[in-house]
């Protein structure tokens, strides 16, 4: 009866349309191929067997394209655990973002307080790469990932290469993986160093979803969508209205189809309709720097 719906969703139908909401507003794991594709990679990267260079990797894609989503999805899928062979926890994964601008010592600290270490103020960077290969070697780390490494280009070029050179011998020290994630700019900051570009092969997440690659999209968020009759989101109509309102961003398109369910729930309807999307109040992406309400 439900067949547009995940199983999962179903039972929902009968809850308080706040709860729905809710549901809608959390958002869910899609499994898309390109997700997909990059959790396998990383998945065979922490379970490469420690050698003098481990395998490391640079996810790329433009704002809203599902890099952070993935990296939470990853760590989520390895969270720290107790071993019973040991009084230690182990501690697989290590996520950070990098700081706003290209600080060493902001980026050691960033670590220590994602493994919940103890950080003094007044502590050099040099202390705090010595606590890090400490606590790295106690919990067993392999792997460490860097969101926004994008962030990197808002120094000058000794910062950047300074920076550079410090996640280079982090990773050689260690000998864990490291994943940097980040927006074109990421691509260019890293690759101005030959040996980086060598160390960190890119992944590129898809830049704009159109066509038939759409439709699947379509399809696996309307399965998220607590509505009781099928919105048809994947027919090439509405495929084609909602890509070209969202220009083709995968963030924007979730966003789109949440604000449309949303507003479907709240005004009594089982479903979405190509009316209902005309009609929302909706400013594509491009258009959103020149905006001004109207006051």
């Amino acid at each position: 009866m439900h067949d547009h719906l995940s199983p999962s969703v179903v039972p929902l139908l009968s809850e308080p349309d706040d709860i729905r909401i809710e549901h809608i507003q959390k958002g869910a794991w899609l499994g898309l191929e390109d997700a997909m594709a990059a959790l396998k990679r990383m998945d065979a990267m922490l379970h490469h067997p420690t050698v003098p260079r481990m395998p490391n990797l640079l996810l790329v894609g433009p704002s809203f394209s599902g890099k952070t989503s993935i990296l939470h999805k990853f760590v989520s899928n390895h969270l720290p655990n107790q071993a019973p062979e040991r009084e230690a926890t182990v501690c697989p994964v290590v996520m950070v973002e990098a700081p706003p601008k290209p600080d060493i010592s902001d980026f050691y600290s960033r670590i220590l307080d994602a493994m919940f270490a103890h950080v003094r103020h007044t502590a050099s960077p040099h202390q705090k790469y010595f606590q890090i290969k400490q606590l790295f070697r106690e919990l067993s780390v392999k792997m460490l990932i860097i969101d926004e490494i994008h962030h990197l280009v808002a120094g000058s070029m000794a910062r950047q290469r300074e920076f550079r050179n410090a996640i280079k011998s982090l990773g050689n020290e260690t000998q864990v993986s490291i994943v940097a994630a980040g927006i074109d700019d990421a691509y260019n900051a890293m690759n101005l160093d030959p040996q980086m570009a060598s160390r960190f092969p890119p992944l590129a997440l898809t830049s704009r979803w159109e066509g038939m690659k759409a439709q699947r999209l379509l399809r696996s968020i309307e399965r998220q969508l607590p509505l009781a009759e099928a919105s048809w989101l994947c027919d090439e109509d509405m495929t084609s209205r909602l890509t070209a309102m969202a220009e083709g961003s995968l963030g924007n398109i979730c966003d789109l189809c949440k604000t449309a369910a949303i507003e479907a729930i709240k005004s009594g309807k089982k479903q979405i309709t190509r009316k209902q999307i005309d009609a929302l109040d909706w400013i594509p992406p491009s258009a959103r720097r020149k905006h001004r309400p109207i006051l």
